[in-house]
């Protein structure tokens, strides 16, 4: 984005509807069979972002229990972040998977 464009963006309203996102479809591992799962973490993410030299750094973080791997049902855990960086541009990732233990489980 050249500065022309940014000066554009930072004087209009219409700046925070812009919508050049990257995807937030990542492919996530079950933690107990190992079968790959598409899960799109748009719904379940909160998006901050911090103004640096080329405009906007976007973060998406999440923490959400609500997965079930398609192929053993068995729930987990996806917590982390996606940036994008900049606007538009992915930049990194952290994503971290973890098993829940059913309440079965634990009691036995």
């Amino acid at each position: 984005m050249n500065e022309n464009q940014n000066d554009y963006f930072e004087d209009n309203e219409e700046y925070e509807d812009y919508d050049e996102k990257i995807s937030l479809v990542r492919t996530i591992i079950c933690p107990y069979c190992s079968t790959e799962n598409k899960i799109n973490l748009q719904d379940e993410c909160e998006e901050t972002s911090k103004e640096r030299q080329m405009g906007p750094e976007i973060i998406y973080k999440f923490d959400t229990k609500e997965n079930c791997c398609k192929e053993c049902g068995r729930p987990f855990r996806i917590s982390g972040y996606i940036s994008a960086y900049p606007m538009g541009v992915y930049n990194s990732q952290q994503i971290k998977v973890d098993p829940i233990e059913d309440d079965e489980d634990e009691e036995n």
